[in-house]
């Protein structure tokens, strides 16, 4: 099992890389395990109407989901119904935002 724990830090969040015929590139930003996370967000992908295939590289956090395009919408509600300790993590990216927003504000009065 690889793990990355720094993404602990960061909610999943998905954006749509790209899209080419029937399969569509998912950025899943957050994945910690490889074991884990990348096969739970794989088996929550495939459950989405009309998904034939679904192929998760953890290193790169990208999805290839073969099937007809969905709105970008539901593969955020697929990733977030597998997603363990959810509350943790969102306080922790929320931690994490926080942190990054004022480190910025500090560095610009700087």
């Amino acid at each position: 099992m690889q793990l990355r724990l720094a993404r602990l830090l960061s909610y999943p969040r998905t954006r749509v890389v790209a899209r080419d015929g029937d399969v569509t590139r998912v950025a899943i930003d957050g994945l910690v395990c490889s074991s884990v996370c990348a096969v739970r967000s794989r088996q929550a992908l495939a459950r989405l109407g009309g998904v034939r295939r679904v192929e998760v590289d953890f290193e790169r956090g990208i999805a290839s989901v073969e099937g007809p395009p969905v709105d970008d919408a539901a593969y955020q509600r697929a990733i977030d119904s597998v997603v363990a300790g959810k509350p943790l993590r969102r306080a922790l990216d929320r931690l994490r935002r926080s942190w990054h927003a004022r480190r910025r504000g500090h560095g610009a009065a700087s």
